[in-house]
């Protein structure tokens, strides 16, 4: 039976324990559920008994990453029966292996990740790794502790979704104010209102960025684009991927960056030749995109120029 778990991640102190608070307070969550919280760590806020049982919710704490396993899981789960969990995930603890670690019939609908504004910069200094790990596998991240005007929301959103284009995100001022994503209101390098628009080599990765997480400001509409054809397992014939190479966080995480493009002419190039691609845009259910995303329907494929530059960036 699949047991649906909502994931709530962050370095300590980042709010995961309030919001998992507030969450099962809301009766639209909670009616008619019972709700396990599986804690991997404490902080300074705790579980109050009442609120607890009012939600016909209970917790149980996980300290060891090597007792996150399967067998340890389903014994919590066979002890309380529940009907949903949410999971209080260890921030230090990498996303990347925590679905081999889960049993596999635990589904998890939405993963949330918590991030302290404050103290950004810092843990992108010193555990940048760890950070763009989890931003690449959450759904949501909130930025909490924002202070008014010292946001740089363009620039965060360049940043995170060249590493998770479909992660969604929201901002928690210290007044109390939340704003949720901010999509469409960067002012692009290139001109949208153009026929066919027209992206130049420098201008790749803010395009990337911007037709994955703004794709229907594109549907329709003509792009003129260059870069490289690759293929992967995941790429169904009569495609390619135009793509480029990005360093999305450091000199050891240099990823193939791209989208889809659609061609009964796409044999004729293999992978690694460079060409230039006009044609309209359109969206499609893929494999590669584990959903719906961006295809460029292409009119004209033909032989490029290799860019200046071997990597784009995403500012």
């Amino acid at each position: 039976m699949e047991l649906p778990v909502y994931m709530i991640t962050g370095f300590l102190e980042s709010g995961k324990t309030s919001f998992i608070l507030d969450t099962i307070q809301d009766k639209q969550f909670s009616k008619g559920q019972r709700t396990l919280i599986i804690a991997c760590e404490e902080g300074e806020v705790e579980y109050a008994p009442d609120i607890l049982k009012a939600a016909k919710a209970e917790v149980e704490f996980i300290e060891d990453e090597e007792d996150f396993n399967p067998e340890h899981l389903n014994e919590l789960v066979k002890k309380h029966r529940p009907t949903q969990i949410m999971l209080e995930y260890n921030g230090m603890w990498s996303l990347r292996t925590m679905a081999e670690k889960a049993p596999k019939d635990w589904i998890f609908y939405q993963i949330f990740m918590f991030v302290d504004h404050s103290k950004y910069q810092v843990y992108m200094n010193n555990m940048r790794q760890l950070l763009s790990d989890n931003f690449s596998v959450a759904d949501i991240v909130v930025f909490n502790r924002c202070e008014k005007n010292k946001v740089d929301k363009k620039s965060l959103r360049r940043s995170i979704k060249a590493l998770n284009p479909k992660i969604d995100m929201m901002f928690e001022y210290t007044d109390g104010s939340i704003e949720q994503g901010f999509q469409g209101d960067d002012e692009m390098p290139y001109d949208l209102n153009a026929d066919p628009i027209e992206i130049v080599h420098d201008d790749f990765g803010l395009w990337y960025v911007d037709i994955m997480s703004t794709t229907d400001r594109y549907v329709g509409r003509n792009i003129h684009v260059r870069g490289m054809v690759f293929r992967a397992s995941n790429v169904p014939k009569g495609y390619f991927v135009i793509s480029r190479r990005a360093m999305t966080c450091c000199a050891d995480d240099i990823q193939v960056v791209g989208i889809l493009v659609k061609s009964p002419d796409e044999a004729n190039f293999k992978n690694g030749d460079w060409v230039e691609v006009t044609g309209r845009v359109i969206v499609e259910k893929q494999t590669a995109y584990r959903g719906e995303g961006p295809v460029i329907a292409a009119r004209e494929i033909k032989a490029a120029e290799p860019a200046a530059s071997e990597l784009v960036y995403f500012s």
